[in-house]
């Protein structure tokens, strides 16, 4: 799935970002690794100069970071990627399980759907430690 076919508005993609953003802020870090990451995706969603310093700006912000997707699709998709992202360092960690859980009563995605792409991300972990494990074998 092609993410700027979701995220079709130059708004949804800020929100997008967003929402990554807050969501790495949840453990009270943005390490600014983390930010060159955001550029990197900025770039790749064709978000403009101002966009981007707009969002760094965001690194900073001690108020709650707040965004707003038009439709269910992008909604989904903004939480498929950040619970991925979440996983990616094969730790997710309660703050950022209580952060996505606060993002999804704000979104009004229901807690059945997040459990069910939690699953799915877990699983997907799972798969990918077992085709490492394969490169074990001889």
């Amino acid at each position: 799935m092609e993410i700027k076919e979701v995220l079709q508005t130059r708004e949804a993609r800020v929100n997008f970002l967003k929402g990554l953003i807050r969501l790495a802020q949840a453990d009270g870090i943005v390490d600014e690794n983390e930010f060159v990451f955001y550029r990197q995706v900025a770039v790749v969603l064709e978000l403009g100069e101002a966009e981007v310093e707009c969002l760094e700006k965001l690194k900073d912000e001690t108020n709650e970071i707040t965004f707003h997707f038009e439709t269910d699709r992008e909604k989904m998709f903004f939480l498929v990627q950040a619970v991925q992202l979440c996983w990616v360092d094969n730790d997710y960690s309660d703050t950022e399980r209580n952060e996505i859980r606060d993002m999804c009563q704000e979104m009004g995605i229901s807690v059945e759907a997040l459990e069910k792409v939690e699953q799915w991300v877990s699983e997907g972990m799972e798969w990918n430690k077992r085709g490492e494990a394969l490169l074990e074998l001889h």
